[in-house]
């Protein structure tokens, strides 16, 4: 018995912090009340305990509840010791096997990106492998960043980036490509059509932490002589699955 009554607080503590959690602003006591479906007298149990432990906080001008310091702090613990690794190998894998496509995660490095993780089924010798660097513009793994930048950090690529021509489809002008970086916000997904090498297609997806900040990109590529862009294309909904999967992992909620 004892041990239910225990289980019963614990989880009545983590509903409230929750709700506190994904509310904007404060709450009073009613309002966690109402939405949590607890009574009165088990609602202010369960915040004197929380408020006890620091994790949460009571205005006493309006009578209202927020998150606590010490939950803050466990917030910003958490998160300043997550890295990169949350992505598997495994998850490179299934997405290589399920599309029959090369897979690849890269993070921006300044005005390019660096591939940290690849899974290359169909080799291309040309390609840039795990640690080699591409350019922003021309890969729909940069391009997928330059979406996700602000405006001052946009304004300031498009400022000092050199917009070089790799092959005859590269978009070398600032107008086509914030044309086409805005069509990749809409779609959810950017796209390389032959850019960076005549010869590849690739796309890509974002990987977002809890506050929509883009981590890194996974990318699907594939030389054209073993897949069509259009076969590249039917593999989208996987992609962006995947990738939605393993930003969960960051916080992201759908």
């Amino acid at each position: 018995m004892v041990r239910e009554v225990q289980s019963s607080i614990v989880e009545k503590s983590v509903t409230v912090i929750d709700l506190l959690a994904q509310t904007r602003g404060r709450l009073s006591q009613t309002e966690i009340a109402n939405k949590t479906g607890f009574n009165k007298s088990s609602t202010h149990r369960i915040l004197s305990i929380l408020m006890g432990q620091g994790l949460v906080h009571f205005d006493e001008r309006d009578r209202s509840y927020s998150t606590g310091p010490r939950l803050v702090s466990w917030a910003q613990a958490a998160w300043s010791k997550m890295d990169l690794s949350l992505i598997d190998d495994q998850d490179l894998l299934e997405l290589s096997e399920s599309t029959g496509l090369n897979v690849a995660v890269g993070v921006r490095s300044g005005n390019t990106i660096t591939f940290t993780r690849t899974r290359i089924p169909h080799p291309y010798r040309l390609a840039v492998k795990t640690g080699g660097q591409s350019e922003l513009h021309n890969t729909a793994a940069g391009k997928l960043f330059l979406a996700y930048m602000t405006d001052e950090e946009l304004a300031a690529y498009f400022a000092e980036a050199e917009l070089e021509k790799f092959t005859e489809t590269t978009l070398t002008t600032e107008k086509a490509l914030r044309a086409d970086i805005a069509r990749s916000l809409e779609r959810g997904f950017a796209i390389s059509d032959r850019e960076e090498f005549y010869q590849v297609s690739g796309i890509a997806a974002p990987i977002l932490d809890y506050d929509r900040r883009m981590l890194a990109a996974l990318s699907l590529w594939v030389p054209l002589r073993n897949a069509s862009f259009e076969q590249l294309l039917e593999s989208a909904p996987m992609l962006l699955a995947k990738a939605e999967q393993i930003s969960a992992r960051f916080g992201q909620m759908s």
